[in-house]
């Protein structure tokens, strides 16, 4: 089994088999495998990369192909350039994929935390966010907030965090369990259940407001804008399905208000994000702009000239009924939206916190996103010497009114963080990309408090924020102060979390024949 990873980039259309059109070079039999893959890369980048006019008029053909895919991106990993495309090993080739889904049962995040107060140091752990029911994970006892820091016999560490949960068909977990401030062993169990939903809580929430009335919330946990695993049937639209008749379920209950829990969501493919708001937006015709959608020019003029001109393609519109079903979506009886949103929602969530907002009342509540406003597309090659596929970026986004570029990522209208709200916290800093010094907190194990409470929970630090925004009854903080500092503020390395998958996946149809 390949680890679970957490995702979030926009790619454009369902995976393209890009044929290499080197066969008519004369010289092609005579290119190492590499530099094969190299010239194959150069040309569809050309053609499709949203910065296509800028890369290099004389590229190094002789380098590793990850190496040379990441020399020619634009201002790589720079706040104004291109800091999402990446390359994977093509798994359908029969190698190793980098980038694969599987169920563990749960999810957790990599976070730098002290030790103790005292501690000059910071340690690496596996967060644990949720656990899904019925899994054997829950059997065998692992909690949201508990901190795994040994899988199996191999302790958890900087170098190893990404991969640690990879290939594993069983595990045995070390955790710190801050229910009782203790370490625990939890029993080997399996990583073999079936792959979960990512409707993770869909439930009614009744409440109380200033006056004393009853209020029904309709509250949706949704960690991925993902579709049924077997995508290469292209009807297969089980988990859009499951998501509207979760909403519609919710509606039949009498909910007057909403609340869309996005804090752990990557993102996913545009069609559920249409989906999603057109079923969130009450006023909505088919015939408003959700999303408007731009490429480089010799891109857009190709899409044109197959398109007879027809520049609308380039506009996505809300829908009555799930993309290419006749599954109707409902219209909820709600005249404001508070979606929760944290550092870790990119892609397709903040596209549809974003894109909703010049139709109606959005608050946003929780912290800053991660500012992905731009969109992907998967290349493969139907060669057989070529064992690598592109995700680059390929499209800006905007709302209807022409508004994107919210590359900082977007901020919150009601800031709750619930790192802050569950742990001591002690302050520390890493260096982005560029080499900057980027201001951050981390917990402190040996001062426990509450830690991550249950999701759904009343009680739940940003479930709460927005449930008191709706009723108009103030909440009861538990923020605490950073701790007094016993030695300097320290480094940490910057972690890396969900990088792979924040995305926003277009079906294309219209470029099935643009890049052979």
């Amino acid at each position: 089994m390949k680890a679970k990873l957490t995702f979030l980039t926009i790619i454009l259309s369902s995976l393209f088999f890009v044929a290499c059109d080197d066969n008519n070079d004369s010289k092609r039999d005579n290119y190492t495998d590499e530099e094969y893959t190299n010239r194959w890369i150069y040309d569809k980048m050309t053609r499709v990369y949203l910065w296509n006019e800028e890369l290099t008029k004389s590229p190094n053909y002789s380098l590793e192909s990850e190496s040379f895919f990441t020399s020619i991106l634009y201002k790589y990993k720079q706040r104004d350039g291109d800091r999402f495309s990446w390359i994977e090993e093509d798994d359908s080739k029969g190698t190793k994929a980098l980038f694969n889904e599987d169920n563990l049962g749960f999810d957790c995040l990599p976070v730098s935390y002290f030790p103790n107060a005292s501690a000059q140091n910071t340690s690496v752990g596996l967060f644990v966010t949720y656990v899904y029911e019925d899994s054997d994970a829950e059997a065998k006892g692992l909690k949201r907030g508990m901190v795994i820091y040994k899988v199996d016999s191999e302790n958890v560490n900087y170098d190893n965090y990404q991969t640690i949960l990879k290939d594993k068909n069983s595990l045995t977990l070390s955790v710190y369990n801050n229910a009782t401030g203790t370490m625990e062993v939890l029993s080997p169990f399996s990583t073999n259940g079936s792959v979960q939903s990512p409707i993770f809580i869909s439930k009614v929430l009744n409440v109380k407001n200033s006056a004393n009335a009853d209020v029904k919330v309709g509250y949706l946990m949704y960690n991925a804008f993902k579709r049924d695993p077997d995508e290469s049937d292209e009807t297969n639209f089980r988990y859009d399905i499951a998501l509207i008749e979760s909403i519609r379920d919710l509606n039949n209950q009498g909910i007057t208000e909403f609340v869309l829990d996005l804090r752990y969501n990557p993102g996913g493919y545009l069609t559920t994000a249409i989906n999603l708001a057109s079923a969130l937006y009450p006023d909505r015709t088919t015939s408003k702009i959700f999303a408007k959608e731009k490429y480089n020019q010799y891109f857009e003029d190709s899409l044109l000239v197959t398109n007879r001109n027809n520049s609308d393609i380039f506009n996505d519109y809300f829908l009555d009924k799930v993309y290419r079903t006749n599954v109707e979506i409902p219209k909820l009886n709600i005249n404001r939206l508070f979606i929760i949103a944290s550092e870790y929602s990119a892609s397709a969530s903040e596209l549809v916190l974003h894109n909703l907002k010049p139709y109606m009342n959005v608050y946003h509540v929780g912290e800053t996103t991660v500012g992905k406003d731009k969109a992907s597309m998967t290349i493969k090659s139907d060669s057989e010497r070529i064992k690598w596929q592109l995700q680059p970026l390929i499209s800006r986004l905007s709302d209807a009114d022409g508004n994107g570029n919210y590359i900082d990522g977007l901020e919150p209208d009601y800031p709750v963080s619930e790192w802050e709200e569950s742990y001591v916290m002690q302050d520390a800093y890493y260096e982005d990309d560029n080499g900057n010094r980027v201001e951050t907190q981390c917990p402190l194990l040996s001062e426990w408090k509450e830690g991550l409470l249950p999701l759904g929970d009343l009680s739940e630090p940003m479930l709460a924020e927005a449930i008191a925004k709706i009723t108009g009854v103030a909440r009861v903080k538990t923020k605490s102060a950073v701790t007094t500092q016993v030695v300097p503020v320290v480094k940490v390395p910057r972690l890396k979390y969900n990088e792979d998958k924040q995305r926003i996946i277009i079906d294309a149809d219209r470029f099935d024949n643009l890049l052979k």
